[in-house]
């Protein structure tokens, strides 16, 4: 049989094939339990382009490690057990007694954070607001230069750039001083630094692990990445925010601009509790817990006034921790909710909570991107427009570059500040972590923060985004059908 009567018959046998194993995908995406909307969106994926479907379905639609997930619950507990034998107190968070809250609306927000983290709410902590690429570097350079016993870092993504190999040698230059150092990256974001960047930490003695190591694409999904970024000192400092590790927050990136974020540096108690975070993340990807005795201080003196509850969420459980305490702030504001994210497709349920929020007469402003790096987000975002500014949502998008923070200050009072974008790969897919602080002095340095990019943003007009063009509308029309899979 010649070549071309064989090739068409190949190629029918692999649609063929294509098709079935595209069908036979279906029942896993009923069994996941996730919105009608986002089941209904894969399966018509998987139906009408089963081979292109079937591959996305691989690489995209896990949204839980579940093969994982019971040894990283059982490696969790145990870090919980030996951080709380070591300290002589209870494993889980003991509410929110004895904590000085101003409102009923701070009194939930921290109960349920504690509910859903299993961490326990702190006082006594004193947090700086980062604001600034060159200035949170500096800071985070300086601590890591003090350190007398260890460094504890996890990102999501540092770059092999000059502002990843500087953060790179300042952990170098510990360890070889012989602080113990350990570097936790994402075997995704972290992909491209390769062993050779890595290799003068081992050398000098440093840790180095990755979080669910990229070995095989199809064996192993692109969701379910740990988008966390901590650093600890000493088991006394610590650093979390949106800060990733590269030149783009100091300079301008090609065709994007300079990129603005938002990071806190916090001395006291909740420096133990993000400690805790990195453990059980650590002993999930060696399979090594660490012994806690040595790296968490006993009880010192305040540092400060603030009160900190640190809340994970991540694909090993069902909670949505940080989804949750989003919905409980937005629907407990009184007067005013401030929102900074760089990636916006909101679930239905904030949608509905951020509308009802404005009718009722709190002043809800968003600050999003005026360009992004991600398009089809960034459209899909667009599409909710029309219906929050119609309930009166002030919706202004940054023009200078792209702000990454992600924040959310309530009445001046309280405020979230960490990883999670306010999308649904940050609330079901990503491994995050959030500050939940009250704190007067860091409510009023974020509002001002949130205010300044205000002042670089154009307004979305109601009357001129209900006339916008219909290329647009088509855009934002087809991002909005695959909104349910971002």
């Amino acid at each position: 049989m010649a070549w071309h009567e064989i090739l068409p018959i190949v190629g029918r046998a692999v649609a063929i094939l294509s098709e079935l194993a595209a069908l036979a995908l279906v029942p896993l995406v009923l069994v996941r339990r996730k919105e009608p909307s986002s089941t209904i969106a894969w399966i018509l994926t998987l139906v009408f382009l089963p081979a292109l479907g079937a591959l996305l379905f691989l690489l995209f639609g896990r949204d839980r490690v579940r093969l994982p997930a019971r040894r990283k619950r059982e490696l969790d507990a145990l870090v919980r057990a030996q951080v709380a034998a070591s300290l002589e107190r209870p494993a889980d968070g003991d509410g929110d007694a004895g904590l000085a809250l101003a409102s009923p609306l701070e009194r939930a927000l921290f109960r349920i954070g504690e509910r859903l983290s299993r961490l326990r709410a702190t006082g006594g902590n004193k947090v700086d607001v980062l604001t600034e690429g060159d200035a949170t570097y500096e800071a985070i350079g300086r601590a890591i230069d003090a350190a007398r016993h260890h460094v504890h870092a996890q990102y999501y993504l540092i770059r092999n750039d000059d502002t990843g190999r500087w953060f790179r040698d300042r952990l170098v230059a510990a360890a070889q001083r012989g602080v113990v150092v350990r570097l936790l990256m994402d075997g995704f974001g972290c992909f491209p630094l390769g062993a050779s960047w890595q290799r003068p930490l081992r050398r000098a003695g440093a840790r180095v692990a990755e979080f669910l190591p990229m070995r095989s694409v199809l064996l192993q999904p692109v969701n379910l990445r740990n988008h966390r970024k901590i650093v600890v000192i000493d088991g006394e400092t610590a650093f979390t925010g949106g800060y990733n590790v590269g030149d783009e927050y100091r300079g301008a990136m090609p065709g994007l601009g300079e990129w603005h974020d938002v990071h806190l540096r916090i001395e006291g108690p909740a420096a133990a509790e993000l400690q805790r975070v990195f453990f059980q993340d650590w002993a999930f990807a060696t399979g090594e817990p660490i012994d806690p005795h040595a790296y968490f201080p006993r009880a010192t003196a305040p540092r400060g006034e603030a009160i900190v509850a640190i809340v994970p969420s991540g694909p090993d459980t069902r909670t949505e921790a940080i989804h949750r305490l989003f919905f409980g702030a937005i629907v407990g504001a009184e007067r005013e909710v401030l929102v900074s994210t760089p990636y916006f497709v909101p679930s239905e349920s904030l949608l509905v909570a951020m509308e009802l929020a404005a009718m009722r007469g709190v002043d809800l402003k968003l600050v999003l991107p005026g360009r992004s790096n991600h398009r089809v987000t960034w459209h899909a975002g667009r599409s909710f427009y029309s219906q929050l500014l119609d309930a009166g949502v002030d919706i202004r998008e940054y023009q200078p570059g792209i702000v990454h923070a992600k924040t959310l200050v309530v009445d001046s009072q309280v405020a979230l500040v960490g990883s999670a974008n306010m999308d649904m790969r940050s609330f079901r897919l990503n491994f995050e972590v959030h500050a939940l602080v009250h704190d007067a002095t860091t409510a009023v340095r974020l509002r001002e923060a949130f205010l300044a990019y205000t002042t670089q943003s154009r307004r979305v007009d109601p009357e001129q985004w209900r006339a916008r063009g219909p290329s647009l509308r088509v855009k934002e029309g087809a991002a909005r059908l695959v909104s349910p899979l971002l």
